[in-house]
């Protein structure tokens, strides 16, 4: 082949990788940028860089929050089964005034997981509303697809979200909207009233399974002490309290069966995992728990010296630790009713 053939050669060969070059190029910029596939990975690498102008390109976090704050307050409604249709008209009425202040709140965390990656570093209203809504015990696991409705202008990408309270995976689905510039944005939690109403019905569970377990001990130990108390009664009736006899074996009843009972109720109780919802509870009922143990510590020490001071200390931890027990009952009938 003479020169003149091979620079023919040459040039269509170039003509060649020029077209395919600028094609691809036309493609990307004319045509994938303007996907929801594009965006989806856009808002991926903003959040691995923490860079909050690429973040917001790409979401719409005022449609997004207004939507999520909506749901989120729409799911806290559902979640109390008691509650009548008037009465949920009219709490839904009054919600509506903390609506802004709760999609404010989604967005400072999501702001602040974009920068640092994490959840949690936020004021104590903003961490209340997150962690109600399960966010602190989920983690991505990855996504479900993403798709398409050219019809309206919408796309939908489920997320898989594996949410540790209820020990399984969410698909939630980000809706994208296109935009008049072509940029499709993630705009909506379609179905974050699902996502909330599923981590509710785990942790109902959960505190059922609480409640269960914790009630078995307690009445248990109910029964046990009753019967000790019943010894105390028949003892005291057999004699009086000045007789040192008396004393003696309301002493031993106490010391050896009324104190070692509530010490080993506690390590029972304490030995059980609360879930979050029930922790007041429970730190509640370990109070009560150590009340009770300085009351017939207290209670024994006057059986043994009968001075005034000692029996105004047992008396005193005695009011505080039925008032404790007050509360804990009330509390226990409570909660129990809102996860009926």
């Amino acid at each position: 082949m003479n020169l003149g053939g091979k620079w023919k050669v040459f040039s269509a060969v170039l003509l060649a990788i020029v077209v395919i070059v600028g094609g691809g190029t036309l493609w990307y910029h004319g045509y994938y940028t303007k996907t929801p596939e594009y965006a989806v990975r856009m808002i991926e690498e903003a959040v691995a860089s923490h860079d909050e102008a690429k973040f917001d390109r790409y979401v719409d976090m005022r449609k997004l929050t207004e939507t999520a704050g909506n749901e989120f307050l729409e799911a806290a409604m559902d979640a109390d089964s008691a509650m009548t249709e008037e009465a949920r008209s009219a709490v839904s009425g009054f919600a509506q005034i903390f609506k802004a202040s709760v999609s404010k709140s989604f967005e400072n965390a999501i702001r602040d997981y974009v920068r640092t990656g994490e959840w949690g570093n936020v004021s104590p209203d903003v961490h209340l509303i997150i962690d109600k809504a399960g966010f602190y015990q989920s983690e991505i696991r990855g996504k479900e697809g993403l798709e398409k409705n050219a019809d309206d202008g919408r796309a939908t990408l489920g997320l898989r979200i594996y949410q540790k309270e209820a020990a399984e995976e969410f698909v939630l689905q980000i809706r994208f909207e296109k935009g008049q510039d072509g940029v499709w944005k993630a705009a909506e939690l379609s179905n974050f009233r699902d996502f909330v109403a599923f981590v509710t019905k785990a942790r109902k569970e959960q505190f059922r399974a609480y409640l269960k377990k914790t009630e078995d001990i307690i009445r248990a130990h109910e029964d046990k002490v009753g019967a000790a108390d019943k010894k105390l009664v028949d003892i005291l009736h057999s004699g009086s309290m000045g007789d040192m006899n008396v004393r003696r074996q309301m002493r031993a009843v106490m010391v050896d069966e009324i104190l070692p009972d509530w010490q080993l109720r506690r390590s029972e109780l304490e030995a059980v995992e609360p879930p979050t919802a029930a922790q007041t509870l429970h730190r509640l009922r370990l109070r009560i728990c150590d009340m009770r143990i300085s009351y017939a510590i207290s209670y024994a020490e006057w059986l043994e010296t009968k001075k005034a001071v000692d029996i105004q200390k047992a008396n005193e931890i005695l009011k505080e630790a039925r008032t404790l027990e007050q509360e804990a009952e009330t509390m226990s009938r409570r909660m129990t009713r809102g996860t009926m």
